[in-house]
């Protein structure tokens, strides 16, 4: 137990990626860096290198203004880009880097690796380190090429001048390529899911978490198979809810018919039989932590006046229903 705490409270790890890790000469990439520092660390340092075949180029230090940033050259051509941080021990927190460079011209296919390097020092003694590499692939040329006879290969200006063409058509081929994902409600952008919806008449409500309607989303074709029914309600409304709901329909309880029953307009069909109606029961999460106060009470009667509003639209016409409401009791 104690080890486990020394060691989290002397934690020091990097987490080193690229925006793209397919670029052509002339191109620029950005190298992100990311160091995780535990509560008893006052001083790391950070390095980046650059490989040959990028050109350093805009170095930051992200929400660190003041921050300045050396930066050396070695006798192999690498850049290497260096921040020195000192800070007061406390709370675990983590600093992000970025380093804008650019692809040098190459004639070969080539694979550019940047190592980023963290380190700690007491008394001039290496005390904790961690690294990570992140990985450029360089193309020579354009792949259009391959769609054109081989002597165009040995003009390098048709190589880069279809580049261009490849450069603003990528984006295009790539959303094509990956059309499907853009009608999975799982995987589609958030600004998507209204145009989904709009498919299958579905009209989603902005104030809902977004998980949330993706799931209604996902469920909607089976709701609307199931819609007037016990179970496509009790769905319905667990899946805005978050909460349990249990649904009873109401029958017959005491009715009897036989040689001694007599029917007339002054006659009920049983004491306790509510014919055409249900009882819903919903334990509902509390409202978040920042809603209190009249900010609370009404998100509160927001949330009920939809959960009115989705029995309202999904029970059948004739049926009437008791609602009854639990709320769970905040933990803490």
């Amino acid at each position: 137990m104690g080890r486990g705490r020394t060691h989290e409270a002397a934690r020091l790890r990097v987490s080193h990626v690229v925006d793209s890790y397919r670029r052509y000469p002339g191109e620029t990439v950005t190298l992100y860096t990311r160091v995780e520092v535990g509560r008893e660390l006052s001083r790391f340092r950070l390095r980046v290198t650059v490989p040959p075949g990028l050109v350093a180029g805009d170095c930051q230090a992200i929400d660190q203004p003041g921050v300045t940033v050396p930066i050396t050259t070695r006798n192999d051509g690498a850049n290497h880009v260096i921040w020195d941080v000192e800070r007061e021990p406390g709370a675990p927190t983590s600093y992000e880097y970025c380093v804008e460079a650019r692809v040098a011209p190459t004639r070969e296919d080539c694979s550019l690796e940047s190592l980023a390097v963290v380190t700690s020092q007491v008394d001039g003694v290496e005390q904790n380190r961690d690294e990570e590499t992140a990985t450029v692939t360089v193309l020579a040329q354009g792949r259009y090429l391959d769609h054109l006879p081989a002597i165009y290969r040995e003009d390098e200006l048709m190589g880069r001048f279809l580049m261009l063409f490849e450069s603003f058509w990528a984006p295009i081929e790539q959303q094509i390529d990956h059309l499907a994902l853009y009608l999975d409600s799982r995987l589609t952008p958030a600004e998507f899911l209204p145009w989904l919806a709009s498919w299958i008449d579905l009209v989603l409500d902005e104030a809902w978490p977004e998980h949330r309607r993706r799931q209604l989303l996902g469920a909607a074709t089976d709701l609307y198979r199931k819609r007037g029914t016990c179970q496509g309600l009790r769905e319905y409304l667990e899946i805005y809810t978050g909460g349990k709901a249990t649904i009873v329909e109401h029958r017959a309880h005491n009715l009897r018919l036989g040689p001694d029953a007599r029917l007339g307009s002054g006659v009920a069909l049983g004491t306790r039989n509510m014919p055409h109606t249900f009882s819903v029961s919903l334990r509902l999460p509390p409202i978040a932590s920042d809603g209190e106060g009249e900010e609370g009470d009404r998100k509160e009667a927001a949330r009920q006046r939809k959960i009115l509003a989705i029995i309202e639209a999904e029970k059948p016409a004739h049926t009437a229903y008791d609602l009854r409401l639990e709320i769970e009791p905040e933990l803490g």
